[in-house]
């Protein structure tokens, strides 16, 4: 089924679409130089705006974003464990997860926005995704499997696609039945429990779908990792998932004292998992830390004002800490990833500290210069740009016009992503995506 979807999208590539009016046309031609992920993520949001008016439109674009998630480098979202630390690989990766931008969540994703145009094609997409492999998680894994956003999607298929005439001939709840015998995950149970109380259907059908679904819980199996992440927080009125988890799996036996649903992790404590890799432990990132602390508080950790931060004597600090910072290099960490994200942050950072003028649009193209040279936008596109992302919201934040030249950075860069997102703020303006807002 994926080559298949493989095939599709390269057809939809080289085929002749009606062009859509400007600037719409202009983000759907820039999307087709962006990876995969980007690419799809950008055609879901035009039609999100609703800005584009026909709804052929709509439909045709939906199809072509559907059909480029399937080639998205990760193919399953994940989230960190509650409780374990954020300034982390896990918690990058987790913050990167949190963009939706695998495979199945653009997918359902796809199909929710395909819902309101033409709910019989939202099914027929919803029928070629694939179920998800699941691959087995260690208890070191502080990292576990949401999938979520595809129960989302095929509550509003079942709710919305199926005529009165079909609804009759219970085609929806036999549907549905096909689904709570495709779980081989314990995180496919919450939400597929939600989306059994969520059905429009009688409470006779929706017994019927209990009883399939509670006769799965005795078999089910999988890691302690993923048993262990739904016991954590599960949500309320679902207890009699949680007993039933809990016959199969304690979990895993060496989590951290306090306990995952404390929400307390002891990062690295010896014979203790998760294990969580915390960043600024070699001597260079720790220097560099140490010294970006200097750099913003004074005595007693009183923040430095702007005033004080203009002084020849901070300009002097602040000259010597960018040296250490230009000589920092990939391999006082662990990993390029490690690296990237430490030295992102530190530019953030700096872009932050330094008043506003030449240096400070120095330090924001130096920060470009870096990501756009950085070779982990290769192996993990979207870890990449979630840090690119992270500079762009926070100068929305500031509200004093840094944004501007932030995207007008992006724009100047040459590199297709930040050049995607340039177009969708000038079309779309600031609203963020639906990935960032948790809404649709």
């Amino acid at each position: 089924m994926r080559l298949g979807l493989l095939f599709l999208a390269a057809a939809l590539a080289s085929a002749e679409t009606p062009k859509l009016p400007e600037p719409f046309q202009s983000v759907v031609d820039l999307s087709r130089a962006a990876p995969p992920e980007f690419g799809a993520d950008a055609l879901l949001r035009l039609v999100e705006s609703g800005k584009v008016a026909n709804a052929d439109n709509r439909r045709d674009l939906v199809e072509q974003a559907f059909s480029l998630a399937v080639s998205a480098t990760y193919p399953l979202r994940k989230r960190h464990l509650p409780g374990t630390t954020l300034d982390s690989r896990a918690g990058s990766l987790s913050q990167a997860y949190g963009m939706k931008l695998d495979a199945l969540s653009l997918e359902s994703r796809a199909v929710s926005d395909m819902v309101p145009i033409d709910p019989a094609q939202a099914r027929k997409l919803i029928q070629e995704i694939p179920p998800p492999v699941f691959e087995p998680l260690s208890c070191d894994d502080a990292l576990f499997y949401d999938v979520s956003d595809f129960y989302l999607a095929l509550t509003a298929v079942v709710n919305s696609s199926f005529s009165a005439q079909e609804r009759a001939k219970e085609e929806h709840v036999n549907f549905l039945l096909g689904y709570v015998g495709q779980v081989y995950s314990p995180s496919q149970l919450i939400p597929l429990a939600q989306t059994i109380r969520g059905a429009g259907v009688t409470n006779e059908q929706r017994e019927v779908l209990w009883a399939r679904f509670n006769a799965l819980l005795p078999n089910l199996q999988s890691d302690d990792r993923s048993f262990s992440a739904l016991l954590a927080e599960p949500p309320a009125g679902m207890d009699f998932i949680v007993a039933a988890v809990r016959q199969r799996s304690a979990g895993c036996k060496g989590d951290s004292a306090g306990s995952l649903a404390n929400g307390v992790i002891q990062v690295n404590k010896s014979g203790s998992t998760p294990k969580v890799d915390a960043y600024w432990q070699s001597a260079e990132a720790q220097r560099m830390m140490d010294g970006g602390k200097k750099l913003r508080f004074g005595d007693g950790g009183r923040v430095l004002t702007e005033a004080e931060r203009s002084t020849p004597e901070w300009q002097q600090r602040l000259t010597d800490y960018l040296s250490a910072l230009a000589a920092w290099s990939p391999e006082s960490e662990k990993s390029e990833a490690d690296y990237y994200n430490e030295k992102c942050t530190v530019y953030i950072a700096l872009v932050e500290l330094i008043p506003p003028g030449p240096q400070r649009d120095k330090m924001l193209e130096t920060f470009i210069d870096f990501i756009s040279n950085s070779p982990l936008e290769q192996r993990s596109p979207v870890e990449w740009y979630n840090q690119a992302n992270f500079m762009l919201e926070r100068a929305r934040a500031s509200r004093d016009g840094e944004a501007a030249k932030v995207l007008e950075a992006f724009e100047g860069s040459g590199n297709p992503v930040l050049a995607l997102e340039t177009a969708l703020d000038k079309t779309l303006g600031a609203k963020l995506p639906t990935w960032a807002t948790g809404s649709r």
